[in-house]
């Protein structure tokens, strides 16, 4: 689940929760 964090834009920042450095 590593690309989840490339593919995680600011619309998904809300379902991506271990991408929240990636969602300013």
């Amino acid at each position: 689940m590593a690309r989840a964090k490339f593919l995680c834009d600011a619309e998904r920042c809300i379902e991506c929760n271990a991408c929240v450095t990636a969602c300013k």
